[in-house]
């Protein structure tokens, strides 16, 4: 590339000889400087691009049911699964339609067999081990053993590329509010054709805050580490002494205040946890609860305050069986029961909201969340 550069124009001026014979001159300050080749994510089917030499590549398609130089070429296994494998669209008209037969299935045996298996199957979508983590762009033991970085399934656009997506797009990205307004911003209410609405995303957000939580003081490619299970850190909080901040060290239960005859959780006055909300708010209208960032978004705060109050109520059917037993021990059974209900709901053996104590209207009619 340099010596084109130098056939093209001046190296000591960096002046081209002609018109577009600048663009191997300095466009990136330095003219010696090939373009790495994996930029152009030349490697299909989840293959690891490895740069050999300064402009050759290598496609690493170990487990990924293809080979060939750019991962393309099925092996035989994957050609008979593709060539058996429905079509999503048919995928979808079937999941949703066909009610008579899937009120069937969900009320025999098939039914867990049938949810067991899905599960394997979407797992199984999920490279394990990870190939990658937000701080390696290559297949290392630190992506294999990590408990601290974020795993990341796509890979990285690696270092010097062109364009920030590699070889394609604009040379800056654009601002991710813009894009935001631009895309998801609605004015009307248009129904969801799957049925669902925000509380699923809700529920499912607030599901997995209890094992996905970001360091912020080592920055956003960092979890705090703290565990893969459900543990209901998100109620209880993630270290002891939050933990002892949020009980109430009586009968089991955490600690509550009683709005208008209903219950929530108590104020930072009350509980006195770190908790992040907007600017403004007033610290008596701050409810305290395991996880930080609940009191950003209502529909979290309103799952936080579902699961206190069944923590509460549980507390008290416990104290009815069992007079005796101390405040830590109904306190840690609870625990124990709640992990078991949560565990069950989420595993689609339950129904969640069919009697939710309150709905989210609630939080703002009295004034939190805003």
């Amino acid at each position: 590339m340099l010596s084109v550069c130098l056939a093209l124009g001046s190296p000591s001026t960096g002046t081209p000889a002609g018109p577009g014979a600048g663009a191997w001159l300095c466009c990136a300050g330095s003219p010696s400087q090939s373009v790495d080749p994996c930029c152009h994510f030349p490697c299909q089917h989840q293959g690891v691009c490895v740069r050999v030499g300064p402009e050759g590549y290598e496609c690493d398609c170990t487990r990924t049911g293809y080979f060939g130089t750019n991962c393309t070429l099925p092996e035989l296994w994957t050609r008979i699964h593709k060539l058996l494998k429905p079509s999503p669209a048919f995928y979808h008209f079937v999941l949703t339609h066909f009610k008579w037969f899937w009120d069937i299935i969900n009320s025999t045996f098939i039914r867990d067999t049938l949810m067991r298996l899905v599960l394997k199957i979407r797992a199984n979508l999920v490279p394990s081990p990870p190939t990658y983590n937000s701080d390696y762009g290559y297949i290392s033991w630190e992506a294999y053993a990590n408990v601290s970085y974020f795993t990341r399934i796509l890979p990285p656009v690696p270092d010097d590329c062109p364009t920030p997506m590699g070889t394609k797009g604009r040379k800056e990205l654009p601002d991710p509010q813009l894009l935001a307004e631009r895309f998801l911003l609605r004015r009307t209410f248009e129904k969801d054709p799957q049925g669902t609405n925000l509380m699923f995303a809700f529920f499912a957000q607030h599901f997995t805050h209890q094992f996905f939580k970001t360091s912020g003081k080592m920055g956003h490619g960092f979890t705090k580490a703290l565990g893969h299970g459900v543990d209901l850190g998100h109620l209880y909080g993630d270290s002891l002494e939050r933990q002892h901040q949020l009980r109430l060290f009586r009968d089991g239960k955490l600690k509550y205040q009683v709005v208008d005859g209903e219950v929530y959780p108590p104020t930072v006055l009350q509980a006195p946890v770190h908790m992040i909300y907007p600017n403004g708010t007033a610290e008596e209208q701050r409810l305290a609860v395991g996880q930080e960032v609940f009191g950003l978004l209502p529909g979290l705060m309103m799952y936080a305050t579902l699961w206190l109050r069944e923590h509460n109520r549980v507390c008290d059917l416990l104290k009815q069986e069992h007079p005796t037993w101390s405040d830590e021990q109904l306190f840690q059974t609870t625990r124990l029961v709640l992990i078991g209900e949560r565990q069950r709901g989420w595993a689609g053996q339950a129904r969640v909201g069919t009697s939710a104590p309150a709905p989210c209207s609630s939080l703002l009619a009295h004034g939190y969340l805003i």
